[in-house]
């Protein structure tokens, strides 16, 4: 089942399995990451998560998750001191039910809007709106979702997440343009919001079969606006999303990428060359980078061996300065496969 499946990874089994997390090679692997000399050939940029936002929006877990809810009220709470959350529900009985169990939990109803909109499944970073702007107005992106390729079996749907950038886009009042033809996940893009964009190439290339370095390069370049691509590859084996960026690197500032560590990993050892390669500071981070960046905050995974989250929080405040650092607990959506990033999606000001 999906629940079952959508395994992410954390620091316990990337350990332990890290020799195999080594990428495989094969016809369509390129052997080369792009430079920063390329070409930017648009003036959109996509934010950075760190700029100011809007809102967060989020999609309420299904019956066949609903042991995540308590973890999504933990994460609204931390969310909802700072800014807007909005969180949408399939029907208006479950918006009802989880408006109750949200307020039982401790949820307070300032900055927390309700939505009832058909929905297929609770990770809305991956079938959620990408936002880009030119720097004087901003706008929805609506790429292809599959349910991450299918491989979390052809029961889980996705016709319906794949219309949730345009819902959003009504309730903003800003276009959407659409290319559903190419298959991108936002859980797979991180930005510096100044040019560079890194991506993990096991997870294009399951979604997008057959093509090449140089076709992903110029989509991503032309409608992301970015000049400089850095390709992670290698995934963990058995790992529905193929190796979502996500879980893996995050920038922390325009020039500073902090990669997770994963012992003797050729994954992030060939991605902290690349980085550095590419004029950026690599930092490595012992949790799980799947983080929220918000206005003041940063609600971070906790650690299941609580012993080490003292020593995660004193690395988030030195990679977000200025910023007050929550570790919230969150092992049912990790074990479901995802953290607090993939359950989110952030607005930027429009």
């Amino acid at each position: 089942m999906f629940r079952s499946h959508r395994k992410l990874l954390n620091i316990a089994i990337l350990c332990a399995t890290a020799a195999l997390v080594a990428c495989s090679t094969d016809s369509t692997t390129p052997s080369t990451n792009s430079t920063a000399n390329s070409t930017k050939t648009t003036n959109v940029r996509v934010p950075a998560e760190w700029e100011p936002q809007a809102a967060v929006w989020m999609q309420y877990p299904d019956h066949w998750e609903a042991n995540m809810r308590p973890a999504f009220a933990r994460i609204v709470s931390v969310i909802q001191k700072y800014q807007p959350v909005h969180m949408l529900t399939r029907t208006q009985e479950e918006n009802d039910q989880a408006q109750q169990l949200m307020t039982s939990l401790g949820v307070a109803e300032t900055n927390l809007e309700w939505h009832v909109v058909p929905i297929d499944n609770a990770w809305m970073r991956d079938n959620g709106p990408i936002y880009v702007t030119d720097g004087t107005s901003t706008w929805i992106q609506n790429w292809g979702f599959n349910a991450w390729g299918g491989n979390f079996g052809g029961d889980v749907g996705y016709t319906k997440d794949n219309l949730i950038p345009d819902y959003v886009a009504e309730q903003l009042n800003v276009k959407s343009e659409q290319y559903l033809d190419y298959i991108l996940e936002k859980g797979n893009v991180e930005v510096n919001g100044n040019g560079i964009l890194v991506i993990n190439w096991d997870c294009q290339d399951n979604r997008n079969p057959g093509m090449t370095q140089q076709e992903h390069e110029a989509i991503l370049k032309e409608k992301l606006g970015v000049h400089t691509i850095i390709w992670a590859f290698g995934h963990y084996p058995g790992e529905g999303t193929t190796g979502h960026i996500d879980g893996t690197a995050r920038f922390v500032n325009n020039n500073t990428l902090v990669v997770t560590v994963l012992d003797d990993s050729r994954t992030d050892d060939l991605l902290v060359n690349d980085a550095e390669a590419a004029g950026l500071n690599v930092l490595r981070y012992d949790g799980n980078p799947n983080w929220l960046v918000g206005n003041g905050f940063v609600a971070a995974m906790a650690d299941e061996q609580t012993q080490y989250n003292a020593s995660l929080k004193t690395q988030l405040e030195s990679f977000y300065p200025g910023r007050d650092v929550f570790l919230i607990e969150t092992s049912d959506i990790a074990n479901a496969g995802g953290g607090i990033h993939c359950v989110t999606n952030d607005q930027p000001v429009i």
